[in-house]
């Protein structure tokens, strides 16, 4: 038996020679027996497992940061997929209305090209009218769909983004 000092609470403890772990009565710390060249003595594991604990809290913390960055990554790939391209040749996110009004000017002008040519020439040149104004409604489908799209995207995006953010400050607070 080696009689040992608790360092959780500084009463005396006996233990045999062969126990590395134990639970003080008083305090009920858990101690490791440490056996050095020198000396022997109790070590609190309850610190331990604090900063293991506060270790692994961070830990999460990193790895929910990480997957906050990659959902950033990934929307803005999406986001430069979904970019229109304007007629200055610069990039503008997508809008239904300005796909509406847009494909509307191509369908009409469409069609009023179709009746001119039709009362002015014969043959097939007032096809080109009609040919116009069908490219303006697949613009139409086309503007409505990207716009669509980059809208739920965004969406989807905000709300990953604010579920994670959420996950981070709560997993800070532990």
């Amino acid at each position: 038996m080696i009689k040992l000092c608790c360092n959780g609470c500084g009463s005396d403890l006996q233990v045999g020679d062969d126990v590395r772990f134990l639970t003080c009565n008083y305090c009920h710390s858990k101690l490791e027996v440490v056996r050095d060249v020198t000396a022997t003595h109790t070590r609190v594991l309850e610190k331990l497992e604090r900063a293991t604990d506060r270790i692994a809290g961070n830990l999460k913390v990193i790895e929910l940061q990480n997957d906050l960055e990659r959902v950033d990554r990934e929307w803005e790939a999406r986001r430069q997929s979904l970019l229109v391209r304007g007629q200055n040749g610069g990039l503008y996110e997508p809008s239904a209305i300005g796909s509406v009004i847009g494909s509307l000017a191509a369908i009409l002008g469409g069609i009023v090209l179709a009746l001119f040519l039709s009362n002015n020439t014969v043959g097939y040149f007032p096809l080109f009218g009609l040919l116009f104004s069908c490219i303006g409604f697949m613009n139409l489908v086309s503007g409505l769909s990207k716009s669509s799209a980059f809208r739920d995207g965004r969406s989807r995006h905000r709300q990953q983004r604010e579920q994670l953010i959420g996950e981070i400050e709560r997993e800070r607070r532990r």
